[in-house]
């Protein structure tokens, strides 16, 4: 027999989901299509996987007020526990990409920087195929209470009523956001130490790698407390949709705010003002890699002396 759920809270639910993937959307492919925007493809991996977390929670639309089948019920469990470690991932290799991307500033020499490029793009999506058929095998060989409680009247989203899967994707999640910090850190010395450098050039360049330290330093420290909401709402509420659950879909919005707003994104929207000659000579990104080799240079000429 179908239960039926309250549909206000459900409603607001999918609505924040839908609106978080739109925003997502219009960042990529504005990044994607706008001459002017330039971004480094980890950068496109990030946010590919905070797109499949927002799809990850419309899957069951239009089995949100009755039970949805079983084999979709087991589809979406397996990607509401894989995708946040696939997105601490991302986050992670971003941070790292941009470590390195770093590298005329500490003399860090990659012998084939598109293998790892590569391996940044590949290991979140090894992540969420991991994680996914850990829980796939996890539901198959567990008890048949645990397997026909997948979904519960009031929730928008199955879950499992066992604290295993919870528990290896939360220490997956705390692992990536650790490793990111690691990298943020390492990242923020190496531009303290050159401030002196930076004071010479332009302010645009500086100004625009800046914002990325900072837009990537504020993404995990809301990852970091997202993760207490997950695990709060995907293991704790087994009744309902509860007013923390709300909460899930806002991290990819947040995402999407943190590194939607900036400048040069903006400025591609706003079509009908006039550009800055600078600006139509060089993307943020150009201009980011003539600050770095700009200041490695003059680095080596001050050791040099």
């Amino acid at each position: 027999m179908d239960v039926i759920a309250s549909p206000t809270p459900i409603a607001l639910f999918d609505a924040i989901t839908v609106l978080s993937l739109v925003f997502l959307l219009v960042i990529v492919a504005t990044a994607y299509f706008s001459p002017h925007v330039q971004r480094r493809k980890v950068w496109y991996g990030q946010k590919v996987q905070w797109i499949t977390y927002c799809v990850s929670y419309m899957l069951l639309f239009g089995f949100q007020y009755r039970e949805p089948p079983r084999a979709l019920c087991l589809l979406q469990s397996n990607l509401i526990y894989a995708c946040p470690p696939a997105c601490a991932v991302a986050s992670a290799c971003f941070m790292i990409d941009f470590y390195v991307s770093l590298g005329p500033l500490h003399q860090l020499h990659i012998r084939n920087p598109r293998r790892l490029e590569l391996l940044l793009i590949i290991l979140p999506w090894l992540t969420l195929a991991l994680n996914a058929l850990h829980v796939a095998l996890f539901v198959v060989f567990s008890s048949e209470e645990i397997r026909s409680t997948q979904w519960s009247p009031g929730n928008p989203f199955c879950h499992i009523p066992h604290m295993e899967p919870t528990i290896v994707s939360a220490t997956l999640v705390i692992l990536a956001a650790f490793i990111a910090l690691y990298f943020e850190v390492q990242s923020g010395m190496i531009l303290y130490s050159n401030r002196l450098e930076f004071r010479h050039l332009k302010y645009k360049a500086i100004q625009g790698y800046l914002s990325l330290y900072i837009r990537s330093a504020i993404l995990t420290i809301g990852m970091i407390i997202a993760i207490a909401i997950s695990v709060y709402s995907v293991s704790g509420n087994k009744s309902g949709l509860g007013s923390w659950s709300l909460a899930l879909p806002f991290m990819p919005m947040f995402v999407a705010i943190v590194f939607g707003s900036q400048m040069d994104i903006i400025r591609a929207w706003l079509f009908w003002r006039k550009r800055d000659p600078e600006d139509e000579d060089l993307t943020l990104m150009s201009q980011i890699s003539i600050t770095l080799e700009t200041v490695s240079v003059r680095n080596s000429a001050h050791f040099v002396t």
